[in-house]
């Protein structure tokens, strides 16, 4: 099994690696994390992807591209900011806008299989939660993972109870990565 993790937290032991922490350690198989620290520019509207396969920006996302293309579960871990996904993560997101370009504009779909999806949400109030959820939602989509085979693990009010204290959050976690090992 081979599994890609998006990391939208800058920080490198916060809240969001608590949960990615604890997803990996019960996760069998080859795992690519990668962060928004990483080289990877966002999305430019350049419009090379309309008329050609795959992006002109040349960074550390052409790893991901051919990474993506044959792992079997997709993770989306991020700290909630102003009810949103964190805005690197976002960047990092719009350049999947190649993936959707290429079934749009040229009928080829890059991602024939199938994937599983998690999506790590943490640090909201409870009632800021559900645009994130659906924006991860919806990203997800792009790179084939279908709705029905997404988990959504949340971590709220990390200001008074952090990540790494929370129990249900933590064992979700693991719970879902050995289900996934199955």
């Amino acid at each position: 099994m081979q599994t890609l993790i998006f990391n939208g937290s800058p920080k490198k032991n916060g809240d969001t690696q608590a949960l990615i922490n604890a997803f990996v350690s019960r996760l069998h198989g080859e795992v690519k994390i990668i962060s928004v620290c990483n080289n990877i520019a966002p999305c430019n509207d350049c419009r090379h992807c309309w008329e050609n396969i795959g992006c002109s920006i040349q960074d550390d996302m052409q790893d991901i591209y051919a990474f993506l293309s044959t792992c079997d579960v997709v993770a989306l871990a991020s700290p909630i900011w102003f009810s949103s996904l964190s805005g690197p993560l976002l960047n990092m997101a719009s350049r999947l806008q190649m993936l959707w370009a290429a079934g749009y504009f040229q009928q080829k779909h890059l991602l024939p299989k199938e994937k599983k999806g998690i999506i790590m949400l943490v640090g909201a109030q409870p009632e800021t939660m559900d645009v994130p959820a659906q924006t991860a939602l919806g990203i997800m989509k792009h790179m084939n993972v279908r709705r029905q085979s997404v988990e959504i693990i949340y971590s709220l009010e990390t200001n008074t109870l952090p990540a790494d204290k929370d129990l249900v959050a933590l064992r979700k976690c693991r719970e879902i990565a050995e289900s996934l090992n199955r």
